[in-house]
């Protein structure tokens, strides 16, 4: 009897906890423990993993953020943003987050993760408000929390430090959403500086952020429960436009190499491509399965390309469901062309990469709640475990994903055996059998990236693999192939630091060392030179020049001429010494001192 009243009490208290859970859910009380909870269980266990891929050259390397000095500079200047300065971007508050974690705790990676993990919880809790806001449906509003913060496309951000600049911009993006909803359902019609200081913030964290203001419009076409009058709503529309332009003028010049002076490829092509990409971006979305952080992806050849017309022809079909759709539900339809919208600059400004998942991490906003208010309109009740089934499965796919990214081996292999005609995780894997002394596998893996699919290689993809391909062939000793394959880097960019400045030690390397018959002359020189034969050790020494123009035989020869009283002779082989790039720094020294005795000399003759 005892045990039974115990059950019975627990299965009580249990039964009365569950409801009570229930009930916090329904109101929504329980949201955001609810949401944080789930991604720190996904991405807590990947806390340590190190930087990696261009974390290197834009954060270990970078010595602009190693003070907080340098933040005023971040908002002038874009060649801080990498050691490269070559590899400018204008992205300010990107660089005063990574400044302020160096400041916080140096290198330590844990300090960078945790920042981008709360970054994403944030746009979790931001996303779940908006659709609270807009729904007044707890469960509507959890769901979509739930599934953008457990989608595997996530997982790029959190995880790759660099990606930093997605979920940042992501955030102000949502803000400015936000703070234009509570505006507009409160009935403002003028300018909201909120919204407007929001907007500025994407744009300085990066430059997608351009296309708030479009979903601004759209968010109001889609809303609207009185006329719309295009004429009332410019003067809240125009600081958007002031800021817009005022943006793209201090960032010409980017956009300038990127679409005119050197594009990575055509307009034409370009658009043919991203034609294809929103196709495999909307897989990606909707079954995120095949994550690779290089996707086998193949550029479009023309517009005659099949799969181009099958991609615009399926893009067509969509826009039609969407009209559909929003004359039904206008809300929904805002939510199903998020996605779309944030796409939009892809499809114009050509970059190397052809798709990239960080890419996805704001239209998977849009994807979340379209995806739970079509479930909810469509199924109903039976939406729930519909719902409930896929955020688990999201989830377990986010754990995998984020497993990856536990070293540069491991992400790039597995980049290699999803994509195997991609150049690039050839080269990555290159640079880590480099780091590991396994020159010869590196050597291999270099050349693969160079043949298997030149045509998706960039001339600053084709400039690391000589570059790492000479240090290769330093390293095993192989100094004549290493010359080449930095004469080959050079080629492609002549101001490359890397490769010119181990091509400049290679050749003094190999200038300084002895021809044969020079160092016989050089010997036999300076035992002359000993022995006060001037003349003949003048000789010998002249004699060595003709095969070899070696440092040290300058030297010996100004010595002999200072001796034979002949100082303009002795002058100009010092100064010699001076041009010569393989000379060694005692020779060096020795001709300066010897020019200051012998202008000094001079002058006290005069």
């Amino acid at each position: 009897m005892g045990i039974s009243i115990a059950s019975a009490m627990t299965e009580t208290r249990w039964v009365k906890t569950s409801a009570e859970w229930v009930r916090a859910l329904q109101q929504g009380r329980a949201a955001c423990p609810l949401i944080a909870v789930a991604i720190l269980a996904v991405y807590w266990p990947a806390l340590d993993h190190p930087f990696q891929y261009d974390d290197i050259h834009s954060i270990v390397d970078n010595p602009h953020l190693r003070t907080l000095a340098h933040i005023d500079d971040f908002f002038w200047r874009s060649d801080m943003f990498s050691a490269d300065t070559k590899g400018g971007m204008y992205r300010p508050l990107v660089l005063v987050s990574y400044a302020i974690n160096y400041a916080a705790d140096g290198y330590r990676v844990v300090g960078y993760r945790l920042f981008n993990i709360a970054l994403h919880l944030t746009n979790a809790l931001l996303l779940w408000g908006l659709v609270h806001r807009l729904t007044a449906s707890a469960a509507a509003a959890l769901a979509g929390g739930l599934l953008f913060a457990l989608h595997p496309v996530a997982g790029e951000p959190v995880n790759y430090i660099s990606s930093r600049s997605e979920s940042l911009c992501a955030l102000f993006i949502l803000a400015s959403l936000a703070c234009h909803i509570r505006y507009r359902q409160g009935g403002g019609v003028g300018v909201s500086w909120r919204v407007v200081a929001a907007f500025a913030g994407a744009l300085l964290a990066k430059s997608v952020g351009i296309v708030m203001p479009l979903a601004l419009l759209v968010y109001d076409l889609a809303s609207r429960s009185r006329p719309w009058r295009w004429r009332d709503q410019a003067g809240y529309y125009l600081p958007y436009v002031l800021v817009s332009g005022a943006y793209v003028i201090w960032v010409r010049q980017a956009l300038q190499t990127a679409l005119v002076d050197h594009p990575v490829r055509s307009l034409s092509i370009q658009v043919a491509t991203q034609c294809k990409a929103l196709v495999y971006y909307l897989k990606l979305l909707a079954v995120p399965w095949g994550q690779s952080v290089e996707h086998p992806f193949a550029l479009a050849q023309s517009w005659d390309d099949a799969a181009v017309w099958s991609a615009a022809l399926l893009v067509g079909s969509l826009v039609y469901g969407l009209w559909r759709v929003g004359k039904t539900y206008p809300e929904v339809a805002f939510w199903i062309i998020w996605p779309a919208l944030f796409l939009l600059p892809t499809m114009i400004v050509p970059l190397n990469v052809l798709v990239n998942e960080h890419r996805l991490y704001i239209p998977a906003m849009g994807w979340a709640v379209a995806m739970v208010g079509s479930l909810l309109w469509t199924l109903q009740k039976q939406a729930g475990p519909i719902l409930g089934v896929l955020i688990v499965l999201m989830g377990a796919l986010a754990v995998q994903r984020s497993q990856v990214w536990r070293s540069p081996t491991a992400l790039w292999t597995d980049a290699q055996a999803k994509g195997p005609l991609m150049p690039r995780p050839h080269l990555y894997l290159g640079d880590e059998y480099k780091v590991a002394g396994h020159n010869e596998e590196a050597l291999k893996s270099y050349e693969r990236a160079l043949t298997i699919n030149p045509s998706l290689l960039s001339g600053g993809d084709r400039l690391v693999i000589h570059n790492n391909t000479g240090a290769a062939y330093l390293a095993l000793g192989r100094n004549e192939e290493a010359e080449a394959a930095y004469r080959r880097a050079l080629a492609i960019d002549p101001d490359y630091s890397p490769a010119r400045e181990a091509l400049e030690a290679l050749v003094a390397i190999r200038a300084s060392a002895w021809h044969p018959i020079a160092e016989t002359r050089y010997q036999h020189g300076m035992r002359l030179l000993v022995a006060g034969q001037l003349e003949e050790a003048i000789a010998q020494l002249r004699s060595g020049l003709q095969a070899q123009r070696h440092p040290k035989l300058y030297h010996s020869l100004a010595i002999a001429y200072e001796r034979a009283g002949d100082y303009v002779a002795a002058i100009d082989h010092y100064r010699t010494i001076l041009e010569m790039p393989n000379a060694s720094a005692g020779l060096v020294a020795g001709a300066r001192q010897r020019l200051t005795v012998l202008a000094v000399g001079d002058n006290g003759g005069d």
